[in-house]
């Protein structure tokens, strides 16, 4: 008894198609035409922003913003807005976490302890508790000292992963 051959794909179909198609050659090109607006630019030929500045000029923090990250040294990977305070939750490529007053962008406390990026960062419902998580396979938790004022927190406890932490929701559905 002969096997049957279950009926080919569309998608089966497709590459065959293609391994069936000729491709252009290099040698087969007699001109290249640029399209209007791609010749390549020269090099102190710079283009203007509509802002005025040079697009090759440093970036520099527009006079609209309100708050930025100052002390990270790095890329800002996550920011948490805290529940009820005016505070706001960062971190980033420089291994490190800050708390931050959003009214007068000042630090409020650093967050230290992991060894690779901050990917993560999160709130606990109540905003007593911060969880931090790297890519250094960590979730680092710290809780907030008093009822008085916000700049005093102490690190609680960390947990070990074997891999880069997400810690969307962390806070939330673990009880201490």
């Amino acid at each position: 008894m002969a096997a049957t051959q279950p009926p080919r794909t569309q998608l089966e179909e497709d590459d065959e198609q293609v391994e069936d198609e000729q491709f252009i050659d290099p040698s087969d090109v007699a001109e290249e035409v640029p399209l209007e607006g791609d010749a390549p630019m020269e090099e102190d030929d710079e283009e203007e922003r509509a802002d005025g500045t040079k697009e090759d000029e440093d970036i520099q923090i527009d006079e609209n913003t309100i708050q930025h990250f100052e002390a990270h040294n790095g890329s800002v990977f996550c920011i948490s807005a805290h529940p009820t305070q005016p505070l706001a939750a960062s971190g980033g490529e420089d291994d490190l976490g800050y708390i931050w007053d959003v009214m007068h962008g000042e630090e409020v406390v650093k967050l230290t302890g992991h060894t690779d990026s901050i990917s993560s960062i999160e709130w606990s419902f109540d905003g007593e508790m911060v969880a931090t998580g790297g890519m250094d396979g960590r979730v680092r938790i710290w809780k907030r000292v008093g009822k008085q004022d916000w700049k005093t927190w102490t690190f609680l406890t960390e947990l070990q992963g074997p891999d880069e932490i997400t810690v969307r929701e962390c806070c939330r559905t673990i009880e201490l």
